[in-house]
Formats: C-alpha cells, structure tokens, sequence
C-alpha cells in the first residue's frame, strides 16, 4: 500500500506492508528515495503516518547517505581495473565491435559507445571469461588430487559467496575472483572440490584444503578482509 505523507509543504511516499505475522513495526530508507514500514496487520494508519513523520530527519539522512555511496561506487576508467591483485591501466576504444584484451599490460575495451555502463559491460564480460580460463586451469591441476568428478563450472556474481558447490557436484564462482591475487582464487577452487569429498565445513574438510594448500587460511583471510573491495 502507497502512503504519502507531508511536512513543510513537502511529501514522502512510502510503501506499507503488513503482515499477520509481524509483531512489531520496521522501517527502512533504501536506495533510491524509496521508504517501506512493515507493520502488523492490524496497524492503524495514521500511526504509521506519525512514524514516518517522526523519523522524517533520519529517512532524509539515510537518503543522502546512500545516493553518496552510490555515486563512490560508479565505475570510473581512470581508476584502471584490477586484475590478479594488481591495477592495470585501462584504454578506450569506440569500435563496430566490442570486445577486450590485455596487451603490453593495459586492458584495451572496444565498444561502439565509450559511456561508462556499456565500458562496464565489456569488462564484466572480459573478466568473466578470464576467471573462468584462470578457474580451469586451477581445476586441471587440482581435481586430480581429489579423485572426484565435478559436474558442470558456472561463473557468477555473487554478492555473498566466493564459491560453492551443489548436492549435484556442480561448481559456481564468482567473477570478481580474477580481481583477487591468484593464491586467493587457487584457494576458492580447492575449497570447493574438496566439498566433493565432504559436504561440510568439518575438521576433515579442512584437513583436506590444508593438504592441498597449507596456507589457505592467509587467503581465506585475505579475502574476509579485501573481498569487499574488488569491484570496478
């Protein structure tokens, strides 16, 4: 249900939801200007009105706050792109066909439109199939070593997870693992064909990852701490 509601000749919508199983009231600022409260079903509007007003400053506040980190987050072609955990400067070039490669060290990018989201694409595009090269090559090494077969390799982007690996022996990783040093990606992919061997986090998982990789743990912290930052 829209909502609107007005303080010194200005408005702010909001979206309410209620819910028969909610037992208190919860409100959020989210990108976008927008402003959702989830209430109990049995929520009076006006009361709701009055929240919303009350916290009128705050949702104003957080509205800022957001659009600014949006707009640290834009991607910029100056800032270069980091590949293999080193900034590698980055060449535009408009061209009939899009595409990217490495040579002499810059990344070239072609489009036939030099504006930032479709740039963004290519390298995207480019990084995905590179960490899936990257992967593979890790996958060759490794697998052996674990004497399982896998099923099928799928790049993704993933907002919580470097990797993981199904009940049906399918492996996901993420892109942005080819933006992390290599050590850090060989550990992602030994982590997850191990899970081939146990399906879990035990003592003996790990005791399989360290037979592999005796210093996994400096990468598994690395990327708890920088993951994070590896973005365009």
């Amino acid at each position: 249900m829209k909502r609107i509601v007005k303080k010194d000749g200005k408005a702010l919508e909001y979206t309410l939801i209620c819910s028969g199983n909610r037992k208190n009231v919860l409100l959020q600022a989210l990108p976008e200007g927008k402003v959702r409260v989830y209430a109990p079903k049995n929520a009076r509007l006006r009361e709701m009105d009055n929240l919303v007003l009350s916290r009128w400053e705050w949702i104003i506040n957080m509205h800022a706050s957001l659009d600014l980190e949006a707009k640290k987050a834009e991607f910029d072609p100056e800032n270069g792109v980091l590949i293999e955990g080193k900034k590698m400067p980055l060449m535009l070039h408009r061209a009939v066909k899009a595409g990217a490669e490495i040579t002499d060290g810059t990344l070239h990018v072609y489009a036939p439109s030099l504006e930032n989201a479709r740039i963004e694409a290519e390298i995207k595009k480019y990084l995905a199939r590179l960490a899936l090269d990257r992967i593979r090559l890790n996958l060759d090494l490794y697998a052996p070593t674990v004497g399982r077969e896998y099923g099928r390799v799928t790049i993704r982007e993933q907002k919580t997870r470097w990797g993981s690996c199904s009940s049906r022996k399918n492996l996901n990783f993420n892109w942005k693992l080819i933006m992390a040093p290599k050590e850090a990606l060989t550990y992602v992919v030994i982590h997850e064909l191990c899970h081939l061997i146990h399906f879990n986090h035990s003592e003996k998982f790990w005791q399989e990852v360290s037979a592999r990789m005796p210093e996994y743990d400096i990468w598994r912290k690395w990327l708890r701490l920088n993951g994070s930052k590896l973005n365009l």
